[in-house]
């Protein structure tokens, strides 16, 4: 029998932070589930942390790539191996604080067919997960929708989205919008804005994930970059959302603000 969800965990070189994260997943009170790890051609050894896992919990699925691909092509990946009918997605570098995370959010999606993907709340944590603030999204689809284009409501780590609606819309973009910038971040974004053409968003009202903050997120050099792709993003999904004025406004402060800051 299939499983009923596929966590896909995109990695490369996490061996700091990988163990924490799979652990999150095998505390989940739903057992229902297979977690794909694509190691984005790892050089450190994330394998070899991975590899205890797969020893001892078949559910558990190991692939590493020979070249590095790129974020998009590696979750886009796990998606094309899933065999579960709901996706949850889970970065290497993050964990899931609440143990019934999956149980709440598969049996809000089973009793809502018109939704398609499900969030939550985080706290941010540092590389010794300590906690460092908490954060909160909102709820209503209605609500959503006027904020989105504002900026992103869904954290990668607390959804779970509906397989067939992410494969119909293409998945995680991997091609540019307006140049190779785009390959930096937001492809997330790209995808819950893509979902959210036809189907409806929630969030769970409370801090399900632990979003780590550390030397290997983001370079504060690329923050400039990021504001474009955000601001193309805004443009390029305007007419299918409320408040679109707001956005790109917001969009292009972020983009000044990035300009006089780096």
């Amino acid at each position: 029998m299939n499983p009923k969800v596929s966590i896909i965990i995109a990695t490369f070189n996490r061996e700091s932070f990988i163990a924490e994260c799979i652990e999150s997943v095998s505390k989940q009170t739903f057992k229902n589930w297979e977690a794909i790890i694509i190691d984005d051609a790892s050089t450190d050894n994330t394998e070899k942390v991975v590899r205890k896992y797969i020893d001892a919990d078949p559910r558990i699925h190991y692939y590493k790539s020979q070249t590095n691909q790129g974020i998009s092509r590696a979750r886009n990946k796990g998606l094309k191996l899933a065999k579960g009918i709901y996706i949850a997605a889970l970065d290497s570098d993050d964990v899931w604080l609440d143990e019934d995370k999956l149980k709440n959010q598969v049996e809000f999606l089973d009793a809502n067919k018109d939704y398609a993907l499900i969030g939550g709340g985080i706290i941010y944590i540092d590389k010794d997960s300590k906690p460092i603030k908490k954060t909160l999204f909102p709820i209503y689809d209605s609500l959503i929708r006027n904020i989105i284009l504002q900026y992103n409501p869904f954290p990668h780590s607390t959804v779970l989205y509906r397989k067939d609606v992410a494969l119909e819309v293409g998945g995680y973009t991997e091609e540019p919008i307006k140049s190779i910038r785009w390959n930096v971040s937001c492809e997330d974004y790209d995808l819950w804005l893509k979902i959210g053409i036809k189907h409806k968003f929630t969030n769970t009202p409370k801090a399900i994930a632990g979003y780590r903050v550390h030397g290997g997120n983001i370079a504060r050099k690329k923050r400039l970059i990021i504001a474009a792709v955000v601001l193309d993003l805004v443009k390029k999904y305007a007419k299918y959302y409320k408040r679109p004025y707001i956005g790109i406004i917001k969009a292009y402060l972020r983009l000044l603000i990035a300009y006089a800051t780096n």
